[in-house]
Protein backbone atom coordinates (compact mmCIF):
# COMPACT_ATOMS: atom_id res chain seq x y z
CA UNK A 1 0.00 0.00 0.00
CA UNK A 2 1.94 3.02 -1.11
CA UNK A 3 -1.10 5.11 -2.14
CA UNK A 4 -3.69 6.74 -0.31
CA UNK A 5 -6.94 4.83 -2.53
CA UNK A 6 -5.27 1.80 -1.73
CA UNK A 7 -5.32 1.90 2.38
CA UNK A 8 -9.33 2.70 1.62
CA UNK A 9 -9.63 -0.14 -0.57
CA UNK A 10 -7.66 -2.52 1.78
CA UNK A 11 -9.77 -1.46 4.51
CA UNK A 12 -13.10 -2.39 2.67
CA UNK A 13 -11.37 -5.92 1.67
CA UNK A 14 -10.36 -6.92 4.94
CA UNK A 15 -13.96 -5.70 6.47
CA UNK A 16 -12.80 -2.65 8.81
CA UNK A 17 -14.88 0.43 8.85
CA UNK A 18 -13.05 3.60 7.27
CA UNK A 19 -13.88 5.34 10.88
CA UNK A 20 -11.20 2.65 11.86
CA UNK A 21 -8.75 4.26 9.85
CA UNK A 22 -6.78 7.37 11.37
CA UNK A 23 -4.52 9.10 8.70
CA UNK A 24 -1.53 10.97 10.86
CA UNK A 25 1.57 12.98 9.53
CA UNK A 26 4.29 11.02 9.17
CA UNK A 27 7.59 11.26 10.86
CA UNK A 28 9.59 10.32 8.40
CA UNK A 29 8.63 9.63 4.77
CA UNK A 30 9.69 8.90 1.36
CA UNK A 31 9.56 11.78 -0.97
CA UNK A 32 8.43 8.92 -3.75
CA UNK A 33 5.56 7.24 -1.66
CA UNK A 34 2.08 8.52 0.25
CA UNK A 35 2.10 6.09 3.12
CA UNK A 36 4.78 5.77 5.19
CA UNK A 37 4.76 1.95 6.08
CA UNK A 38 7.25 0.06 8.33
CA UNK A 39 7.97 -2.71 6.20
CA UNK A 40 7.56 -1.08 2.54
CA UNK A 41 5.76 -4.46 0.90
CA UNK A 42 3.08 -4.13 4.03
CA UNK A 43 -0.34 -5.19 2.16
CA UNK A 44 -2.27 -5.46 5.62
CA UNK A 45 -3.86 -3.21 8.10
CA UNK A 46 -3.57 -3.32 11.62
CA UNK A 47 -5.76 -2.51 14.51
CA UNK A 48 -5.64 0.24 15.90
CA UNK A 49 -4.98 1.43 12.06
CA UNK A 50 -2.88 4.40 12.34
CA UNK A 51 -1.45 5.36 8.60
CA UNK A 52 1.53 7.45 8.23
CA UNK A 53 1.11 9.57 5.46
CA UNK A 54 3.70 12.29 3.38
CA UNK A 55 0.53 15.04 2.54
CA UNK A 56 3.34 16.99 0.54
CA UNK A 57 3.72 13.97 -2.22
CA UNK A 58 0.46 15.22 -4.09
CA UNK A 59 -1.30 17.34 -1.89
CA UNK A 60 1.28 19.93 -0.75
CA UNK A 61 -0.69 23.09 -1.69
CA UNK A 62 -3.43 21.86 0.96
CA UNK A 63 -1.06 20.92 3.81
CA UNK A 64 1.58 23.35 3.38
CA UNK A 65 0.87 25.64 6.07
CA UNK A 66 -0.19 22.81 8.58
CA UNK A 67 2.74 21.57 9.57
CA UNK A 68 5.48 24.36 9.77
CA UNK A 69 8.28 23.77 12.31
CA UNK A 70 7.48 27.42 13.71
CA UNK A 71 3.80 26.18 13.84
CA UNK A 72 3.13 24.82 17.37
CA UNK A 73 -0.20 25.80 18.62
CA UNK A 74 -3.85 23.77 17.80
CA UNK A 75 -1.97 20.35 17.65
CA UNK A 76 -5.18 18.35 18.30
CA UNK A 77 -7.19 20.59 15.92
CA UNK A 78 -4.70 20.38 13.20
CA UNK A 79 -4.15 16.28 13.53
CA UNK A 80 -8.17 16.13 13.51
CA UNK A 81 -8.44 18.06 10.49
CA UNK A 82 -5.59 16.54 8.81
CA UNK A 83 -7.91 13.09 9.12
CA UNK A 84 -10.88 14.37 8.09
CA UNK A 85 -8.84 15.74 5.20
CA UNK A 86 -7.28 12.32 3.87
CA UNK A 87 -10.38 10.46 4.38
CA UNK A 88 -12.33 12.88 1.96
CA UNK A 89 -9.50 12.64 -0.26
CA UNK A 90 -9.17 9.40 -0.64
CA UNK A 91 -13.06 9.10 -1.08
CA UNK A 92 -12.21 11.24 -4.21
CA UNK A 93 -9.72 9.37 -4.81
CA UNK A 94 -11.55 6.17 -5.49
CA UNK A 95 -14.49 7.99 -7.35
CA UNK A 96 -12.59 9.62 -9.40
CA UNK A 97 -10.79 6.25 -10.58
CA UNK A 98 -14.05 4.68 -10.85
CA UNK A 99 -15.97 3.32 -14.57
CA UNK A 100 -19.54 4.26 -14.51
CA UNK A 101 -20.37 0.66 -13.98
CA UNK A 102 -18.52 0.76 -10.36
CA UNK A 103 -19.82 3.99 -9.94
CA UNK A 104 -23.44 2.55 -10.39
CA UNK A 105 -22.81 -0.58 -8.30
CA UNK A 106 -21.87 1.90 -5.44
CA UNK A 107 -25.38 3.21 -5.79
CA UNK A 108 -27.37 0.12 -5.97
CA UNK A 109 -25.11 -1.45 -3.28
CA UNK A 110 -25.88 1.96 -0.74
CA UNK A 111 -29.64 1.69 -2.01
CA UNK A 112 -29.54 -2.17 -1.14
CA UNK A 113 -27.63 -1.22 2.48
CA UNK A 114 -29.97 1.78 3.07
CA UNK A 115 -33.63 -0.33 2.96
CA UNK A 116 -34.64 0.87 -0.57
CA UNK A 117 -35.45 -2.79 -1.25
CA UNK A 118 -36.84 -3.69 1.72
CA UNK A 119 -35.63 -4.63 5.36
CA UNK A 120 -35.49 -7.81 4.45
CA UNK A 121 -33.16 -7.10 1.33
CA UNK A 122 -30.97 -5.11 3.64
CA UNK A 123 -30.23 -7.65 6.24
CA UNK A 124 -29.68 -10.10 3.26
CA UNK A 125 -26.78 -8.46 1.32
CA UNK A 126 -24.70 -8.27 4.41
CA UNK A 127 -24.74 -11.92 4.37
CA UNK A 128 -22.71 -12.25 1.61
CA UNK A 129 -18.84 -11.16 0.82
CA UNK A 130 -17.24 -8.93 -1.04
CA UNK A 131 -16.63 -10.34 -4.11
CA UNK A 132 -20.30 -12.30 -4.03
CA UNK A 133 -21.66 -8.48 -3.66
CA UNK A 134 -19.55 -7.62 -7.06
CA UNK A 135 -21.26 -10.67 -8.51
CA UNK A 136 -24.59 -9.58 -7.49
CA UNK A 137 -24.51 -6.06 -8.08
CA UNK A 138 -23.14 -7.05 -11.74
CA UNK A 139 -26.49 -8.89 -11.96
CA UNK A 140 -28.58 -6.46 -11.00
CA UNK A 141 -26.87 -3.69 -13.65
CA UNK A 142 -27.23 -6.68 -16.43
CA UNK A 143 -30.69 -6.98 -15.26
CA UNK A 144 -31.74 -3.54 -15.49
CA UNK A 145 -30.17 -3.23 -18.85
CA UNK A 146 -31.38 -6.74 -20.33
CA UNK A 147 -34.49 -7.20 -18.57
CA UNK A 148 -35.19 -10.41 -15.94
CA UNK A 149 -34.54 -13.22 -17.46
CA UNK A 150 -34.00 -17.04 -15.95
CA UNK A 151 -30.42 -16.93 -17.24
CA UNK A 152 -29.59 -13.83 -15.13
CA UNK A 153 -31.05 -15.99 -12.44
CA UNK A 154 -29.29 -19.25 -13.21
CA UNK A 155 -26.10 -17.57 -13.12
CA UNK A 156 -26.63 -15.88 -9.48
CA UNK A 157 -27.47 -19.24 -7.92
CA UNK A 158 -24.76 -21.09 -8.86
CA UNK A 159 -22.18 -18.23 -9.06
CA UNK A 160 -23.24 -17.15 -5.13
CA UNK A 161 -24.85 -21.20 -3.89
CA UNK A 162 -22.24 -24.21 -3.38
CA UNK A 163 -23.25 -27.11 -5.21
CA UNK A 164 -26.34 -25.76 -6.85
CA UNK A 165 -28.37 -26.63 -9.69
CA UNK A 166 -31.01 -24.52 -11.33
CA UNK A 167 -33.71 -26.60 -13.32
CA UNK A 168 -36.81 -25.19 -15.37
CA UNK A 169 -39.94 -27.27 -15.37
CA UNK A 170 -40.89 -29.34 -18.26
CA UNK A 171 -44.26 -29.50 -17.48
CA UNK A 172 -44.70 -25.98 -16.09
CA UNK A 173 -43.21 -23.52 -17.61
CA UNK A 174 -43.39 -20.85 -15.40
CA UNK A 175 -42.19 -22.89 -12.51
CA UNK A 176 -38.42 -23.36 -11.68
CA UNK A 177 -36.91 -25.57 -9.31
CA UNK A 178 -33.37 -24.78 -7.27
CA UNK A 179 -31.71 -27.80 -5.90
CA UNK A 180 -28.95 -27.14 -3.10
CA UNK A 181 -26.84 -29.32 -2.03
CA UNK A 182 -26.46 -28.17 1.56
CA UNK A 183 -28.25 -28.63 4.74
CA UNK A 184 -31.16 -26.27 5.83
CA UNK A 185 -30.13 -24.01 7.50
CA UNK A 186 -31.07 -19.58 8.54
CA UNK A 187 -28.50 -18.29 6.57
CA UNK A 188 -28.65 -20.52 2.83
CA UNK A 189 -32.28 -20.06 3.40
CA UNK A 190 -31.98 -15.94 3.62
CA UNK A 191 -29.65 -15.48 1.14
CA UNK A 192 -31.98 -18.31 -1.48
CA UNK A 193 -34.44 -16.00 -0.98
CA UNK A 194 -32.69 -12.56 -1.97
CA UNK A 195 -31.60 -14.27 -4.81
CA UNK A 196 -35.51 -15.23 -5.75
CA UNK A 197 -36.53 -11.71 -4.82
CA UNK A 198 -34.23 -10.01 -6.99
CA UNK A 199 -33.88 -11.96 -9.80
CA UNK A 200 -37.34 -13.92 -10.32
CA UNK A 201 -40.41 -12.03 -11.76
CA UNK A 202 -43.87 -12.46 -11.85
CA UNK A 203 -45.37 -15.65 -13.31
CA UNK A 204 -42.35 -17.51 -12.07
CA UNK A 205 -42.62 -19.66 -8.99
CA UNK A 206 -39.77 -21.20 -7.56
CA UNK A 207 -38.86 -24.23 -5.41
CA UNK A 208 -35.70 -25.07 -3.63
CA UNK A 209 -34.88 -28.51 -2.43
CA UNK A 210 -32.27 -28.33 0.21
CA UNK A 211 -29.68 -31.32 0.80
CA UNK A 212 -31.81 -34.57 -1.20
CA UNK A 213 -31.89 -33.81 -4.62
CA UNK A 214 -35.80 -34.60 -5.89
CA UNK A 215 -35.92 -37.43 -8.24
CA UNK A 216 -36.12 -37.49 -11.70
CA UNK A 217 -37.31 -40.37 -14.20
CA UNK A 218 -34.69 -41.26 -16.52
CA UNK A 219 -31.79 -40.43 -14.16
CA UNK A 220 -30.63 -43.20 -12.05
CA UNK A 221 -28.75 -40.73 -10.00
CA UNK A 222 -31.38 -38.59 -8.48
CA UNK A 223 -33.50 -42.20 -7.69
CA UNK A 224 -31.51 -43.24 -4.75
CA UNK A 225 -34.09 -44.83 -2.02
CA UNK A 226 -33.68 -42.57 1.26
CA UNK A 227 -31.75 -39.85 -0.81
CA UNK A 228 -34.11 -37.96 -2.48
CA UNK A 229 -37.40 -35.18 -2.10
CA UNK A 230 -40.19 -36.11 -3.99
CA UNK A 231 -41.73 -34.06 -6.11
Amino acid sequence: MNVLWEVLLKARQQGLDEKELRFVMAKDYSAYMEVSNICLNEDTLRRPAVIEFNPYYRFYNIFRDMYQPDVTEYQELRESLTNLLLHQLAQNDIVSGMTREEYYKELLYRDLEGGAFGKEAARAIRLFKRDSREVILSGLLRQYQTGSSLDIFRDMVEELIPRSIVYHSNSNANEVLVYVGLKKGRKIMAKMDFLVEMFIELPYSVDVYYEYHFGILGMEDTMRIDEIMMY
